[in-house]
């Protein structure tokens, strides 16, 4: 699952009232919360976190888009979540913490594509991979999708070689659909109406993968 801006290869247009004002950084409030994780906007102060997620090779391999590998980069996905929380309140891409205030990734509801539809997605560094932290947050996208805003579809992409995202979204109750492309990569793709949205289901195997989930 693979949190970026919408599917468009041109690049994010802003102005500026999309900037702080005063030369200020954006506020960093909590936007959601789970049993062990906190959801914060994103500031300008958390680039280095960006930029360390961004260069972490464990994690850039298997992403369908290009890897946050610049201050550029950074920055502007910075810009670009707020411009979000702003205009679709409810949405967003959230830097993520532990009950201990340490960054271990991000979790993002982000529209994709032009049919209006809205992507789940997760980064995690490896430091926080095999702690069930992507299925915890998974739920709470999924009660904040669902429930709060009450979306009536969400959807999900990984590259085809990825053996830890499909079965973490069978378990959150999506199911695979025609496989397409994401930013012209070949990409397994996953949707889950309103209506099939039941909470954490048991763990199912998926014949592809053959390796256990990392969580």
């Amino acid at each position: 699952m693979t949190p970026v801006p919408p599917e468009d290869p041109a690049p994010p247009a802003f102005s500026r009232d999309d900037l702080p004002p005063d030369g200020r950084d954006y506020q960093t409030e909590e936007h959601l919360r789970s049993r062990r994780l906190r959801l914060h906007g994103f500031a300008f102060r958390h680039v280095i976190d960006l930029l360390q997620l961004g260069r972490e090779e464990r994690v850039t391999r298997m992403l369908l888009d290009d890897p946050i590998a610049t201050l550029d980069d950074a920055t502007g996905l910075v810009v670009w979540a707020n411009k979000l929380y702003r205009e679709r309140p409810g949405l967003g891409l959230w830097h993520t913490r532990d009950r201990a205030g340490r960054f271990i990734g991000l979790f993002s509801l982000t529209p994709s594509g032009d049919a209006g539809d809205i992507a789940i997605g997760v980064r995690l560094l490896p430091s926080a991979w095999g702690r069930g932290y992507a299925i915890e947050g998974g739920a709470t996208l999924c009660t904040q999708a669902f429930e709060t805003l009450q979306l009536p579809a969400l959807i999900a992409q990984c590259a085809p070689e990825n053996r830890s995202v499909p079965p973490l979204l069978l378990r959150l109750g999506f199911h695979e659909i025609e496989s397409g492309e994401q930013f012209g990569n070949p990409a397994r793709r996953f949707r889950m109406a309103r209506e099939d949205w039941r909470g954490l289901r048991p763990r199912r195997a998926d014949p592809r993968d053959a390796e256990p989930a990392q969580d």
